[in-house]
């Protein structure tokens, strides 16, 4: 049986690594992806050890970072991607700063964007999962945050047409605040404790999401056999927004 790999970016932490660990344990060969050599080596070692893995150290924001992956995956075939990397460029705020907004747009939707016509050469490919955010529909998030995840929406409904045509499903995943250990919202409890806790209050279930809450629909979803769910936006956040 051959593998199916699935590539994930940014997945040595937090809700990447989550999804990689629960992917790995569903069956799939996990290509993680991050900078930090010892993070990865951790993430690693949490995969199912009974497949086959690869760990690809790369900077998403040096142009090299493409032909690094490819490099590296040599003539393993991808089953799916999962775009998880993506970033928060400080001092996002009114009015628009272009240099801002261009890093934003860059880190956030066209890195993927390059990912995705490299590799739809590969017939083996049949997902491609965006993470974007709920920031994208109700907008209460820095500017430039919240246009280049819009464009992963408009992308996905956009282009999945075309995919499903090569028999690929497109789709976006988005969640409401997470506020696992490492991101933006676990900073926020240290340094902004009284935000931290009336948003949290504000939350459908008065707790902020966890790895471990979206990561299953992120595995329901690559064991999906139908196309059904192509070009769709699905929303978790218990319909908070």
């Amino acid at each position: 049986m051959n593998a199916k790999y699935v590539l994930i970016t940014g997945s040595s932490r937090g809700l990447g690594l989550q999804i990689a660990i629960d992917l790995s344990y569903a069956g799939y060969s996990i290509i993680l992806t991050g900078r930090d050599k010892k993070s990865l080596k951790s993430a690693f070692s949490k995969l199912n050890p009974k497949l086959a893995h690869l760990i690809i150290r790369v900077d998403f924001i040096k142009k090299e970072f493409l032909k690094k992956i490819v490099k590296k995956i040599k003539n393993q075939k991808l089953y799916g991607v999962v775009h998880n990397y993506g970033l928060n460029i400080a001092h996002d705020t009114h009015p628009i700063n272009i240099d801002i907004l261009n890093q934003s747009i860059y880190n956030n939707f066209i890195l993927s964007l390059k990912i995705n016509e490299h590799f739809l050469r590969d017939e083996s490919l049949q997902k491609i999962i965006y993470i974007g955010s709920t920031a994208s529909l109700h907008a209460k998030a820095s500017p430039s945050y919240v246009i280049s995840k819009g464009m992963i929406n408009s992308y996905v409904k956009n282009v999945s047409h075309e995919y499903v045509k090569k028999g690929i499903l497109i789709c976006a995943v988005l969640p409401g605040i997470l506020a696992h250990e490492g991101s933006v919202w676990d900073t926020k409890k240290r340094l902004e404790p009284q935000k931290y806790n009336e948003t949290k209050k504000r939350q459908a279930l008065q707790r902020f999401a966890q790895p471990s809450d979206i990561s299953p629909y992120i595995v329901d979803i690559m064991n999906q056999k139908s196309l059904m769910l192509s070009g769709s936006i699905l929303k978790l956040d218990a319909n908070e927004y």
